[in-house]
């Protein structure tokens, strides 16, 4: 397995897995294509805290990852969010998500204080996959409403 970031003819092959990822049950929201290319396109503008990876292994592109940041006063310096990550079905239980973890981790060691993500309670593959990778329930309940266009 080896990662490497978004490249403009990546598009395609981005929103695809996108597509699956919105309709794999690991998020409420409906997959919206306006929205991924917006992600797609705001991630090759090379935006400072917004990065994009495709997962590549021995067959491909397995899966992706959306990754962004924010500094925290609480933890005292910048904190990776792991916004999305998708394994695609036929490249699961080959260890791409743990092993992109660990990748993270590496990668980001130098840049950040801590790593977080959210996951839906029901989706307990991914909570599982996320305790052993070392991520606990920090105790914190996540709040969203929508802003009105």
């Amino acid at each position: 397995m080896f990662v490497r970031e978004f490249e403009k003819s990546d598009r395609e092959a981005f929103k695809e897995l996108c597509k699956e990822f919105y309709r794999s049950n690991a998020t409420l929201r409906e997959y919206d294509e306006s929205i991924a290319n917006l992600s797609f396109d705001r991630v090759l503008d090379r935006h400072e805290n917004l990065w994009g990876f495709f997962i590549i292994g021995e067959d491909g592109i397995a899966g992706y990852s959306i990754i962004t940041s924010y500094w925290c006063n609480e933890e005292g310096g910048n904190v990776i969010v792991l916004d999305e990550l998708y394994i695609s079905s036929n490249s699961r239980n080959k260890g791409y998500a743990s092993m992109f973890m660990d990748w993270l981790e590496v990668f980001y060691k130098d840049k950040a204080v801590s790593i977080t993500l959210e996951v839906l309670t029901s989706n307990v593959n991914a909570c599982h996959l996320y305790c052993k990778e070392g991520y606990m329930p920090d105790g914190f309940t996540t709040y969203t409403k929508k802003i009105k266009k």
